[in-house]
């Protein structure tokens, strides 16, 4: 492959975020429409000739300097050098193309802050031979290697400050290499780190993190294999579980640091509150809270209604939303274990007159469950989704098969600055 710098003018933006010619043969990192650029390629994937920026010789006018320096080399952000607005907007057209018809209204999209906003997070580690050093962090744009940088603007405090280090203690200790990841979760008072290690690691290097943990005020896990074999650094100690609040529903929900929650807490505040004004609750309604996770809706809904049942496949999932439940004191709510892709719920439909149901499924979407609703009784479905094209294909299935109005639907900025697309939708019949 030729690795001349070459000249281009950027015609589009690619779903991915990166610039992409007419012809779509040349996409260039880190470059916008109507910018005409100098890039240097380094890679070919799928007939597509893919290169790093050099030099911009005509720059958009949505560009504006990112605020982390390494933000063009590092894949935790994909779009800082693109303005808030403009971002917005991209992610807003990409949604809409999805949907045949688009819904009745258009809600305005929820906002938060650009930077901080991140509570969770899976770091890569890397020691570097030829550096004598160990980096942790976000991976580069397209490589395997991990961005070296001394801080993380969109990670939540206190953790965003914390890379370097990290490093260091991890440099230290007997085998470095053999670290390959760090999870990261963040409460809003506290915050854990589950530290994943190929060989077993001594006394001394647990000596080591339990010195860094004292230091940091982190919760030190490790995870020599599976999800099964995470345990406390310090077995001695009982680990206060992570929390949230929901301040406006006088909420507080407890999460160990592998448990589902979304990765942006001011966001998700906002989202519950869109989402119990989209159902329009009675005291004597009942509502069905499916992919439930540890009650994140199911416990709001419970505060506007008569009753919740939230369903979840994940057991340990629905253990957590009870103990928040009882935590909060909250009796008029249930959970289930159910597998929402095998399980059709036309049983519970049929048992229990739901009036509403609200839908927060992974990227798959929930196919099945919206067949079954299709059928049912129920007036008023919510989704919420993180995947604008399982939410296109679910919403056609309520409207061709099950008569729903595609009422409103907005985007939600849950991931600033990268491509990823949250959204909300409200269905009526």
């Amino acid at each position: 492959m030729n690795r001349e710098p070459v000249s281009a003018l950027i015609s589009q933006l690619h779903p991915d975020g990166y610039g992409l010619t007419e012809d779509g043969r040349l996409a260039v990192l880190s470059a916008l429409p109507g910018e005409q650029v100098t890039a240097v390629p380094f890679t070919r994937k799928k007939k597509r000739t893919f290169s790093r920026l050099q030099n911009i010789a005509v720059a958009s006018s949505d560009r504006v300097v990112p605020e982390c320096a390494v933000a063009d080399i590092c894949g935790g952000c994909s779009l800082q050098h693109l303005g808030r607005d403009a971002q917005v907007a991209f992610k807003q057209k990409r949604w809409l193309a999805g949907f045949d018809v688009p819904p009745d209204e258009l809600l305005p999209p929820l906002l938060g802050r650009q930077f901080g906003y991140r509570a969770k997070a899976r770091l890569s580690v890397r020691y570097v031979a030829r550096k004598q050093r160990v980096l942790v962090g976000f991976r580069e744009k397209m490589s395997r290697f991990v961005a070296e940088t001394d801080l993380c603007k969109v990670l939540r405090e206190p953790v965003g400050s914390l890379l370097v280090p990290l490093s260091e203690v991890i440099g230290e200790l007997t085998a470095p290499e053999d670290i390959p990841q760090i999870e990261v979760a963040v409460g809003d008072a506290g915050f854990a780190l589950v530290i994943r290690h190929m060989s077993t690691l001594s006394q001394a290097d647990q000596t080591l993190l339990a010195g860094f943990a004292g230091r940091t005020g982190a919760d030190i896990y490790l995870q020599s294999g599976g999800v099964d074999t995470i345990s406390p650094l310090d077995p001695e100690r009982v680990y206060p579980l992570l929390y949230y609040d929901l301040p406006a529903e006088g909420l507080r929900f407890y999460f160990k640091p592998l448990d589902f929650t979304q990765v942006n807490h001011e966001i998700n505040e906002a989202m519950v509150r869109l989402a119990i004004s989209l159902l329009e609750l009675s005291p004597s309604h009942r509502v069905l809270d499916a992919f439930c996770g540890i009650g994140n809706f199911s416990l709001p809904l419970s505060n506007h209604c008569a009753r919740v049942v939230g369903i979840e496949g994940s057991d340990e999932s629905v253990q957590r939303a009870r103990y928040n439940a009882q935590q909060n004191g909250i009796r008029n709510v249930e959970f289930h274990t159910r597998d929402l892709f095998e399980a059709s719920l036309a049983d519970l439909l049929e048992s229990e007159p739901f009036d509403s149901v609200l839908i927060d499924p992974p990227r798959s979407g929930a196919e099945r469950l919206v067949k079954t609703l299709a059928a049912s009784e129920v007036r008023r479905v919510v989704y919420v989704s993180c995947n604008p094209d399982t939410l296109a294909r679910d919403a056609a299935i309520l409207k061709g098969e099950g008569g729903f109005q595609f009422a409103r639907a907005g985007v939600i900025d849950m991931f600033p600055h990268t491509t990823h697309i949250e959204s909300i939708a409200l269905f009526c019949r």
